[in-house]
């Protein structure tokens, strides 16, 4: 699962933390998880619309073209196809890949719609709401943040009722934002720093309870540790060249496994090269 999203945040150039912390916030880092309240579905919880929106925009990029010139405006005639292509919501790759496509995709919008630059937490705003119900939500908070949010977005406070209400009292649109901000704004300050893990500062957990005590509803288990994070940011995805190399020299699995004996460089096991200043066996899963 995280090389999956490495290996998306490269591609499109989207944040690996603000990905990870959104994986987080919505799965638990569970792929193959469904909402009880809606058709959101797998890694990053994407509902039936907006995956097949995406599959039908991008979806040729990444290898899916033949699905993509079945979707026609979000809709596909064949009922196999369609769930088909639903079904790779619960495919890491596809869904971390689509996540980050999003990402870039809504950052355009809101800061074409709100003139002005935004932040982590208006993207998942933007990924929580719709681009336009983020839109929306953001403008009404600049005029009054005090407003209940459920007035302003009733279908969506019906589906997150625990965003929208505190018991049965409405949540202001100003304390749904900062309860967002302070899970995504917090957070990359912790992983800020050069891929070099000399400048990586070991993040305050203290300040992230989200982070360390946040139990996934479905699975009961921690969500992998913000070092553990820390240190998979900061590998490099492998490359085709890796992989050519690797061919022509006639290692294979079992060398990955080892290390790569000939450069003294370790590895972790996924081929990737582990930096000098830690070892292969330092990668400790929560």
């Amino acid at each position: 699962m995280v090389r999956a999203v490495q290996q998306a945040s490269a591609a499109t150039g989207v944040d690996f933390a603000y990905l990870m912390d959104k994986a987080g916030v919505e799965s638990g880092y569970r792929t193959d998880v469904k909402a009880s309240t809606s058709s959101a579905t797998g890694l990053f919880q994407f509902t039936e619309g907006t995956w097949l929106n995406m599959v039908e925009q991008h979806g040729a990029k990444y290898g899916l073209g033949v699905y993509a010139d079945k979707i026609n405006n979000g809709s596909v005639s064949d009922p196999q196809t369609r769930k088909e292509i639903l079904n790779l919501r619960k495919d890491p790759r596809m869904s971390a890949i689509f996540a980050a496509e999003l990402a870039n995709d809504n950052k355009t919008h809101l800061e074409n719609e709100l003139g002005r630059p935004v932040g982590k937490t208006e993207l998942y705003m933007a990924h929580f709401l719709g681009a336009g119900g983020a839109a929306k939500f953001l403008k009404a908070m600049d005029k009054n943040p005090n407003q209940p949010a459920a007035n302003l977005l009733p279908d969506a406070a019906k589906a997150n009722l625990n965003v929208f209400y505190d018991g049965t009292r409405p949540k202001s649109v100003g304390q749904i934002f900062d309860n967002f901000a302070a899970k995504f704004d917090d957070a990359p300050a912790q992983f800020a720093g050069s891929t070099t893990l000399g400048t990586i500062q070991p993040a305050d957990t203290s300040s992230q309870p989200w982070l360390t005590g946040m139990r996934s509803a479905v699975s009961g288990k921690e969500p992998i540790s913000t070092f553990t994070i820390m240190m998979l940011d900061s590998l490099a995805v492998p490359s085709d060249d890796d992989e050519e190399k690797k061919r022509s020299t006639g290692s294979g699995a079992r060398d990955s496994d080892e290390g790569d004996q000939s450069s003294g460089k370790a590895t972790n096991g996924y081929g990737m090269k582990v930096g000098p200043n830690l070892s292969a066996g330092s990668l400790i899963a929560a």
